[in-house]
């Protein structure tokens, strides 16, 4: 893990506090040094990753459980928590530990369920069938793959960083886990958190579909939403959005 940037308040004003979670790795957080311009960021590999321990079970529970190992390291009494696709999961089970500390939250690829199932369906089930076959696959056919499924914006240098930092099946483990979870559960824990919500739409994306985002706008009108023409975690637009949210509900 490389050290999260903890710098203190700027001209005697205190900075936001950024936790961005990973769904494998840091290096999927692209726009990690736009967003340190102006926020303190956290962020770190997930569990089996890098320096990380292995954990029991590649799953969100465990992305959760080392995001809060992490607040407890910075000594973080408060922060804005930013997910993104699956890592949703992770990010809701976290805010549910310690709901006080949490300021606001920040979903790209916004939805109220992982299932190409729910009403309406905010996974593609195509695509999401042919995601399951990457999770099979061997290391540099999944990473390539990926590649393909966000659209380029995992690029080759990222893609062979992320080879090196990830041992051998651990990210596909993780996306066998978050495509076992429907999320069935996600619009409940965000009706529990009653916190302020950025939505972030991915347009166009080939995995989560437009009527999913949609339907997370409708149950939460009072959010804030944006939408980018990149991936978030490498979208200028999601990281402009993320600082105007920040200056909204960070006093």
């Amino acid at each position: 893990m490389s050290p999260a940037n903890a710098r203190g308040p700027a001209h005697g004003v205190a900075r936001p506090r950024l936790l961005l979670l990973p769904g494998y790795s840091e290096l999927e957080w692209v726009i990690r040094p736009q967003l340190e311009e102006w926020a303190d960021v956290a962020v770190f590999d997930a569990p089996g990753v890098g320096d990380e321990p292995a954990p029991g079970t590649y799953d969100s529970a465990a992305v959760a459980e080392r995001a809060a190992a992490e607040v407890v390291r910075l000594g973080w009494q408060n922060y804005v928590l930013a997910a993104d696709e699956f890592t949703i999961a992770a990010a809701l089970k976290f805010a549910a530990r310690q709901p006080d500390a949490v300021q606001g939250i920040a979903l790209g690829h916004a939805c109220l369920s992982f299932s190409p199932d729910a009403d309406p369906p905010a996974i593609n089930a195509e695509v999401g069938s042919a995601f399951d076959q990457v999770a099979e696959l061997d290391d540099r056919t999944f990473m390539r793959h990926l590649t393909q499924l966000t659209q380029g914006f995992y690029g080759e240098e990222l893609a062979d960083r992320m080879l090196e930092r990830v041992p051998t099946g651990v990210a596909q483990a993780y996306v066998r886990e978050s495509r076992a979870d429907p999320g069935d559960w996600i619009e409940e824990v965000l009706r529990d958190l009653r916190k302020p919500l950025l939505l972030a739409e991915h347009d166009p994306c080939l995995l989560f579909t437009r009527e999913g985002y949609e339907a997370a706008v409708s149950a939460f009108p009072d959010s804030m939403q944006v939408t980018c023409e990149e991936k978030p975690t490498v979208s200028s637009t999601f990281a402009e959005a993320l600082r105007e949210f920040c200056r909204e509900v960070v006093s």
